[in-house]
């Protein structure tokens, strides 16, 4: 989930000084960044929406990929790949599983994410599944595609998150189809996978599930957004995801270590007015 970097996700752990107005005096409090992409995550009709709409549409991809042999989604596929097998490849947090539970926790309780926090939270295999996920997921495993999971979950919680995904009723065909940060970048456990099946599909929330565009600053990464505009929403599906990622870390060069204050001045920049 928030691994969306090789130390520690693009979380955002700024906090923001919010105004609650009372009937005769203003009072200061402090709001956490993530606040409202939670809630909108965890309760609004339109993100349920949405996901379900693009889970739908990922649907009608594998059935037109099926029917074309040269389809492949994985800019890493070389050589002659015809007659592979078909696979699609998922990222798991806030793509398949829903973490927001883990989220609100920081708001109200920790603060700020840590890998010890998160590790605690895995552990307790509670993640709920995105809404529209299991039926695209039990879809395309229906038609022979085998389905893939990676994540930059550490290799320590390959059995909690084998049985968190069983628990929900994901497809799960074996510990090889899950492949978890084990020191090698997404595009190279793409490259593994592409040598043995044709991948459909990718599925995520963050450029990094798509194509490899560490280290860049988001005028950059929007650039890579347009330049393979033709590969969303057919053989790329992008799920929203404003609570974290690199889209957030980005503004403050993935310098984690950076002090709060200054990490929020440099996306205050980034806005357009």
């Amino acid at each position: 989930m928030h691994n969306k970097t090789p130390l520690c996700p693009g979380l955002p752990i700024m906090v923001l000084a919010g105004t609650l107005l009372g009937c005769s005096t203003a009072t200061r409090t402090e709001t956490h960044e993530m606040l409202n992409a939670t809630l909108w995550q965890q309760t609004s009709g339109e993100y349920a929406a949405i996901t379900r709409q693009i889970f739908r549409q990922a649907g009608e991809s594998i059935d037109a990929a099926l029917a074309d042999p040269g389809w492949t989604a994985a800019l890493e596929q070389t050589g002659e790949f015809t007659t592979l097998p078909p696979a699609i490849i998922a990222d798991l947090d806030e793509t398949i599983l829903d973490n927001t539970r883990y989220e609100a926790r920081i708001i109200k309780q920790l603060g700020r994410f840590t890998p010890q926090s998160f590790a605690a939270w895995c552990r307790e295999e509670n993640a709920g599944p995105v809404p529209g996920a299991r039926n695209f997921l039990e879809y395309a495993a229906g038609r022979g595609v085998a389905i893939f999971y990676y994540s930059a979950r550490r290799e320590h919680l390959r059995e909690c998150t084998s049985r968190n995904l069983r628990a929900i009723g994901m497809p799960y065909t074996g510990e090889d189809h899950l492949l978890l940060d084990d020191g090698r970048t997404k595009s190279q456990r793409r490259a593994a996978v592409a040598r043995q099946y044709r991948i459909l599909l990718l599925v995520g929330d963050n450029l990094e599930d798509f194509i490899d565009s560490s280290g860049v600053d988001p005028a950059a990464r929007r650039e890579l957004a347009e330049r393979y505009a033709g590969r969303w929403g057919s053989e790329w599906i992008m799920l929203p995801n404003p609570i974290y990622g690199h889209w957030e870390s980005s503004f403050y060069g993935f310098d984690y270590r950076m002090p709060r204050e200054e990490q929020q001045q440099r996306k205050l920049q980034g806005l357009q007015q």
